[in-house]
């Protein structure tokens, strides 16, 4: 039986599931394959850990090792981070390797480049495990749906951002407590900033949406919104009109532009993706011929991502035995494409204002509103103790971005209204 030789960059949780993977299930890679993938060299600084589990004669410590080796076919580079990663990948790809590697936030940031330089050398670039985990989306909007034109990828793309909605909704937690068992439970970094920030989904989507529309996007450029101001209160409210509240990440053609943003969205209850609990990640797309279609699975954790790293291996191993040219891509990473400006988007709104009980409140909001040419589809008021500020909830109909914003800061800037007073996208079923 043929062999194909693996440099594996990275020993961490997920190059440490990776490495089990194929040590448990490599005879049946090979079996599907009808070629062993041996992984010859594990590159991992921290030694002593790593002799836990790899051989001596295997593991090196200076991962250019890995990469000088002329024997390695395919590099992958599960280190993360966005300096030595990108020394990594980008040197690999300039000796003619092959590249897997699990890293959205490089990607992100300099993915222009390294897929440009990979078309340019005629090797891929691959990377199934950098968006939603174990779920083969980047696979499906590359390869399965290549005949088709896509209008819309949106989903659930953060599992961290989502567990903690989840137990906000279910136990009425705080989004403080809500962190802290998300933390406890695995789901959450000591620093969740890039998660609960929204960073992470924009970094995913912005992959996805390059891939589905045919040229670069930049994450920098896209609408992007976070779950940190979310309060129970309005998940509860929401939920009695008939919405989930989840961090939504989406792209979409709106005037044939691209449309990407990342924001803590109210959805229908009936929409798939509002039932999709805890740390599971959910991508629902919608193109021409196929239609509407989900895609659901775990988006994090050593096992799923070990998952997606041998599909990418298993698709270059079949690739460098049928000897087939690679480093082709379904869109020019050269050419960045123009976005539609996210203040001309139109949604229903939900606006939350925090108000005095006083007179006059109610007509200086809905003033506001109608100044802006916003109409009122409905409004409910909660308060507790009349002393306090009253929660005012009102749903609107279809306005654009703009009118929106305008319409709230000149609200908050009235007499008996909190500047903490917000509002939230509502997306259509």
């Amino acid at each position: 039986m043929e062999r194909v030789a693996v440099g594996l960059v990275g020993l961490g949780i997920v190059g440490s599931g990776f490495y089990s993977l194929m040590k448990h299930n490599g005879e049946h890679f090979a079996s599907k394959m009808g070629t062993s993938a041996e992984i010859t060299k594990v590159a991992e600084i921290d030694t002593a850990r790593a002799k836990k589990q790899v051989p001596k004669d295997v593991l090196v410590e200076d991962y250019r090792r890995v990469i000088e080796d002329d024997a390695i076919q395919v590099v992958i580079e599960l280190v993360g981070g966005t300096g030595v990663a990108y020394d990594i990948i980008r040197s690999a790809i300039e000796r003619g390797k092959h590249v897997i590697t699990a890293n959205k936030a490089l990607l992100a940031l300099r993915g222009a480049e390294l897929f440009a330089l990979a078309r340019e050398k005629q090797v891929e670039l691959k990377f199934e495990a950098a968006v939603g985990g174990g779920i083969p989306i980047i696979k499906v909007v590359r390869e399965s749906l290549v005949g088709n034109r896509i209008g819309k990828v949106m989903g659930i793309l953060n599992g961290t951002s989502n567990y903690i909605l989840t137990q906000m909704s279910e136990k009425q937690l705080p989004f403080e407590q809500a962190l802290k068992e998300a933390q406890g439970a695995g789901f959450a970094e000591a620093d969740p900033a890039l998660d609960v920030g929204g960073g992470d989904a924009a970094h995913k989507i912005s992959l996805l949406a390059s891939f589905a529309f045919g040229g670069w996007v930049d994450y920098r450029q896209i609408l992007c919104e976070g779950i940190t101001m979310v309060r129970p209160g309005e998940i509860e409210f929401a939920a009695s009109a008939g919405f989930a509240v989840k961090l939504i990440a989406s792209a979409m053609l709106v005037d044939g532009k691209p449309a990407v943003t990342v924001f803590p969205a109210l959805i229908p209850a009936q929409h798939p993706l509002s039932s999709v609990r805890n740390e599971v990640n959910a991508v629902f797309v919608e193109c021409d011929f196929l239609g509407p279609a989900l895609f659901l699975g775990r988006g994090a954790g050593a096992n799923a991502t070990a998952s997606s790293v041998a599909s990418d291996l298993g698709d270059l191993v079949q690739a460098l035995m049928l000897h087939a040219k690679r480093g082709g891509y379904p869109f020019d990473p050269r050419r960045t494409l123009e976005l539609y400006p996210d203040q001309k988007m139109e949604y229903r709104f939900f606006f939350h204002f925090i108000t005095e009980n006083r007179p006059g409140i109610w007509a200086t909001v809905t003033g506001c509103l109608a100044g802006n040419g916003i109409n009122i589809e409905s409004v409910h008021q909660k308060w507790e103790d009349r002393s306090k500020p009253s929660d005012l909830y009102i749903l609107v109909d279809e306005a654009r971005e703009e009118q929106a914003k305008k319409a709230l800061r000149e609200v908050c800037s009235a007499s008996g209204i909190s500047s903490d007073s917000r509002f939230y996208r509502i997306l259509p079923l």
